[in-house]
């Protein structure tokens, strides 16, 4: 026969024989008596070479140690070929966008990441005791009030190193001046309209890791015009801090801060500021009495801190605050407590003096809605405040949103609307990002406006 069988099989319970190639079994058996040592270990070395013409002749074949010597497997193939890699490449793509889809790991993220918003009911405390609603809801925002301020030189703001043109008090003149203009020394505090930092502390050069509402600094604002500071009250390990809700992620010293406004008033005069102070409990209780002391830790910041007779009671004129160098007002919302229920005198509940307009705007077309935007969600019920505050800006901050928010067109249009549907000027127009547009300028615009009214009113 052309054939062998192998009965290497024979006693270890397999009856399978497996034909072997009779003319590799003699090409074998031809080799050279030397190649076959005494010593096991060269024998099977020998065997292993002398077999290989066997593994070509019948890869399925297996031989005694003491007939063939042993069969040697060929080397295993590599499987990981480009066709391979690239399906699963494709398999883990289709994995992670299905576990993207399905699952809620927007969710996830959301909740392991700080929060940088005001809580669910922000206006809790005795400050707020009622919820402010719109005399009209049904208004379409045309009631009569104009706002449409047309800026025939627009100004913007781009680096605040030098007080802008709008802002500057006449030289050489005996004239008082308030607020940049002495036009504005004959309105009263109430009357006036304040462009105010939304979360002025949280900023890119203040080096807030990320949530930031500006990229420059309060004190840069306020030489480029604004003279309203909104700032997050924070415990940080038992140290009051100026930050966004957690402390990890920006701070600011509020001794270093409240230096920094008294500096700005010595240097100017003529500027009233307003500061309006948001609690921010997350990580301890805040007592305003400790906000207070570290005011008095600054020199001459405490002498110039006006305080109000009470609610209900008339406002002074702008001219009376910078003739008597009273010219911080200061107030508070959120929460927070007083030494014994006894709060710092010049301290004033924003929310019972202020009715406010929705905070939460997701995109520019909801800032649009005059009967959402425009509607008051805080301050005291029927809008019997003194004050009205107008919030123009996006949640999350936006740069490129508050590129048109804060342009003249923009605001003209929202400050007139929600003034007619509320039937009330605004007091403090709440921005983000205030080195983009004109909202400084047309805030002073607007109050020349409005003591213009109010002397041809007095006549």
């Amino acid at each position: 026969t052309n054939s062998m069988y192998d009965m290497n099989s024979i006693g270890s319970g397999v009856h399978e024989r497996t034909p072997i190639s009779a003319r590799a079994v003699a090409a074998s058996l031809q080799q050279p008596r030397s190649h076959f040592k005494q010593t096991p270990s060269n024998t099977r070395r020998q065997q292993h070479q002398d077999n290989a013409s066997i593994q070509n002749a019948s890869q399925n074949s297996t031989h005694s140690d003491g007939e063939l010597g042993r069969l040697v497997s060929p080397p295993k193939k590599n499987r990981c070929t480009l066709p391979v890699a690239s399906f699963s490449l494709v398999v883990v793509a289709v994995a992670l966008i299905v576990t993207w889809q399905v699952f809620p790991t927007e969710e996830i993220v959301v909740k392991f990441l700080p929060k940088f918003e005001s809580p669910a009911s922000p206006w809790i405390g005795e400050e707020a005791p009622g919820t402010a609603t719109s005399d009209n809801d049904q208004n379409n925002g045309d009631g009569g009030i104009d706002i449409d301020i047309p800026l025939e030189n627009e100004v913007p703001i781009s680096d605040a190193t030098s007080v802008p043109s709008f802002m500057k008090c006449p030289i050489d003149s005996d004239e008082l001046c308030c607020n940049g203009s002495p036009q504005n020394c004959e309105l009263k505090v109430n009357e006036t309209m304040f462009a105010t930092l939304h979360n002025a502390m949280s900023t890119e050069e203040g080096d807030f890791t990320f949530g930031f509402n500006h990229y420059k600094t309060l004190e840069k604002a306020m030489v480029a015009g604004y003279r309203g500071i909104n700032l997050d009250v924070c415990n940080c390990n038992g140290k009051l801090q100026f930050c966004h809700n957690v402390c990890d992620y920006g701070e600011r010293v509020p001794q270093e801060v409240f230096t920094n406004v008294v500096n700005f008033l010595k240097e100017y005069p003529s500027e009233v500021i307003i500061l309006i102070f948001q609690a921010t409990t997350e990580k301890g209780q805040i007592v305003w009495n400790d906000l207070y002391d570290e005011m008095k830790q600054v020199e001459d910041f405490e002498d110039m801190l006006y305080v109000h007779q009470g609610e209900g009671k008339e406002w002074p004129l702008m001219g009376d605050l910078v003739k008597s160098n009273k010219r911080i007002v200061t107030f508070y919302f959120n929460g927070g407590t007083c030494t014994d229920n006894v709060c710092p005198e010049p301290f004033l509940p924003f929310f019972k003096y202020t009715a406010e307009t929705e905070y939460q705007s997701a995109n520019l077309d909801e800032l649009r809605n005059i009967q959402y935007s425009c509607q008051l969600t805080r301050g005291p019920g029927g809008f019997k405040g003194d004050f009205f505050a107008v919030n123009n800006f996006v949640t999350p901050p936006d740069p490129e949103a508050s590129a048109i928010t804060n342009t003249q067109k923009f605001l003209s249009e929202r400050l007139t609307n929600c003034a007619n549907f509320n039937g009330k000027r605004p007091n403090f127009v709440y921005v983000d990002f205030w080195g983009e547009g004109v909202t400084s300028q047309l805030v002073q615009y607007a109050n020349k406006q409005m003591a213009s009214q109010k002397e041809k009113e007095e006549q």
